[in-house]
């Protein structure tokens, strides 16, 4: 594990930064899981439009956070970003990373998200979705039919019909969270991905024997 934990105040305002995450060793591969996952903590700590390198993001958070300060001298409170990545599955052929983060800038209330990184535990190459999923239209299915019952849609009801869900026109759909942890398939709906904040997580869970051939264990 690796980490990173910083802070920096304005008069009684801070803004502080906790990163940690996981960082693989060994063969060459071990590298592009490495500078993956740097990607990937980038992201997470990401404030603006426009990407940058790891450390060239850590820098401009603060800078943001001094800027706004300097510009609105009465406004109150700090900002806090917290991001964490870790290994949440291994098998002989797949590696998950599993990665959590919440955030207040301001604003009504704090953000959160989760997301997963999945790779090809030999090569290192990253898991796109195709090479993760084996039968897309049957985990759809599946998640359909799970997500139904999470969030208590009646049968004769479609989830269309409902009305608490964001759907586009093409109907139901998978998240970008998916991945492995805790020995199970995980499909992950954050929030405002297809509910509003109040909905909060929408956690699906499958076991091996539940995704037999349909996912890449």
């Amino acid at each position: 594990m690796d980490s990173l934990q910083k802070e920096t105040c304005v008069g009684e305002n801070c803004a502080k930064l906790r990163l940690s995450w996981p960082v693989a060793s060994g063969p060459e591969s071990a590298e592009k899981i490495n500078l993956a996952i740097r990607d990937q903590m980038a992201l997470l700590i990401q404030t603006g439009e426009d990407p940058a390198e790891f450390d060239s993001l850590v820098q401009r958070y603060f800078k943001s956070f001094e800027d706004f300060k300097s510009e609105f001298s009465d406004s109150h409170g700090g900002w806090e970003i917290e991001a964490e990545g870790k290994v949440s599955y291994e098998s002989d052929s797949t590696l998950s990373i599993y990665f959590t983060q919440s955030s207040f800038l301001g604003g009504a209330h704090p953000n959160s998200t989760v997301s997963f990184m999945n790779f090809n535990a030999n090569s290192g190459e990253f898991l796109s979705l195709d090479q993760l999923v084996l039968d897309e239209d049957s985990l759809l299915e599946l998640a359909e039919r799970k997500f139904k019952e999470f969030h208590e849609v009646a049968e004769v009801v479609s989830i269309q019909d409902d009305g608490r869900f964001f759907l586009p026109e093409t109907g139901f759909f998978l998240p970008n969270a998916m991945g492995f942890k805790d020995g199970k398939f995980w499909i992950i709906y954050v929030p405002y991905e297809i509910g509003p904040y109040v909905m909060g997580y929408t956690e699906l869970e499958f076991t091996p024997e539940e995704l037999k051939g349909i996912v890449r264990w």
